[in-house]
């Protein structure tokens, strides 16, 4: 059974997601705002962490995946860059917590569709997005996986050299700067499916 540590804001609010989670997960243990994360967890044997926004503390030196329960969509670019995998609302229902928690675990991001537009920068594209090559399409859909390079060139038989270019290549046509702005592109395009 998987392992999930809770931190929360208040005692009310850690009660409650115990409560929720309790029959599909083993909790590990839980904290109201720790001052160091690492330390709350250490000894936990946690598989993930499932974290409240106002109970953010330092999330350095943290290899546990991350859920974040966020109340609102401002800082989503913020929070994905610091490592966080998956980022939901503060009302999100049972059933979509508990399958984003699998899906964590499993190394996929899950971001609410409702915040996916906040992640890009508003530009004046002078057309659609360059077509990518069947390469390019299978090299964006292990991204859209949370595969790593060295997994990528594995699983295709390629060099790690070729598999950076092939993610160059992928932004320069799409105009993005990150693996998660590429997928999201990816995906409006239809060229993968999340």
């Amino acid at each position: 059974m998987i392992r999930v540590f809770i931190i929360a804001q208040s005692i009310v609010t850690q009660a409650g997601l115990t409560a929720l989670l309790s029959s599909d997960f083993e909790i590990a243990g839980s904290a109201i705002r720790p001052a160091s994360i690492s330390s709350a967890i250490a000894d936990s044997d946690a598989a993930v962490i499932l974290l409240e926004q106002n109970a953010i503390t330092d999330l350095s030196k943290i290899e546990i995946p991350i859920v974040l329960l966020l109340d609102e969509s401002s800082t989503i670019a913020e929070f994905l860059q610091s490592g966080i995998r998956s980022i939901l609302p503060s009302d999100v229902s049972r059933e979509q917590l508990t399958e984003a928690i699998k899906a964590t675990l499993a190394g996929l991001t899950v971001l609410h569709p409702d915040w996916v537009e906040s992640l890009f920068v508003p530009t004046v594209r002078s057309s659609e997005p360059a077509p990518l090559t069947p390469r390019e399409i299978e090299v964006l859909r292990m991204l859209a996986e949370g595969m790593g390079n060295k997994a990528i060139a594995q699983h295709l038989n390629l060099s790690e050299h070729t598999v950076k270019f092939h993610i160059s290549s992928i932004f320069s046509k799409l105009d993005v700067s990150s693996r998660t702005e590429a997928v999201i592109l990816g995906a409006k395009q239809g060229w993968i499916l999340l």
